[in-house]
């Protein structure tokens, strides 16, 4: 009896890792890659703010995610109204606690070229940055091209935002980066 309901367990953890994620605001798949995590970022704890997903290669692990040029995208979908200029600084204030003068300065081109291309945010709005090796960063907005650098290492740089040391949002983070093996 006891190798049966050991079995069992096996059988049943074994589905469970082999169940995509789902979340309602996501598709489960974006071409070849399938989301991976999602997390939701929050205000004072209680007010939700936007909820993101992370979408990778099938059989990508989260080093993978960090440590190599392998295509990824990441998709925001706002809940609350935000303006541009909220979204630039928010942006700024975590690639200055990220990087050194010396790095920002090196970017900071690219990152106004590419808020140039931010805008207003109203509920249900969504940005997706699409990261490719052999393409570099495509930022979308509700689906529509806005803006692309061919420059691998400023996609890698800028999707920092959220996926490295001290990002936008700890808690995000570690919700992006955490998912089964």
């Amino acid at each position: 009896m006891r190798l049966l309901v050991f079995f069992t367990f096996l059988f049943l953890m074994g589905l469970a890792q082999a169940t995509p994620i789902s979340h309602p605001n996501f598709k489960s798949a974006r071409g070849e890659l399938e989301l991976k995590a999602t997390a939701t970022a929050k205000w004072l704890a209680f007010v939700s703010v936007y909820d993101i997903g992370l979408y990778a290669n099938p059989n990508a692990k989260t080093d993978d995610v960090l440590h190599t040029n392998m295509p990824l995208s990441l998709e925001i979908y706002y809940w609350v109204n935000l303006k541009k200029e909220q979204l630039i600084e928010a942006a700024e204030v975590a690639l200055g606690r990220q990087h050194s003068d010396k790095t920002r300065r090196q970017f900071q081109i690219f990152v106004d070229e590419l808020h140039h291309f931010y805008q207003d945010v109203e509920q249900g709005d969504r940005f997706r940055m699409d990261v490719r090796p052999d393409s570099g960063l495509a930022l979308y907005f509700n689906d529509e091209l806005r803006y692309q650098n061919a420059r691998l290492d400023f996609a890698n740089y800028y999707i920092g935002l959220w996926l490295a040391e001290n990002p936008l949002s700890d808690k995000v983070r570690a919700s992006l980066l955490n998912w089964p093996l």
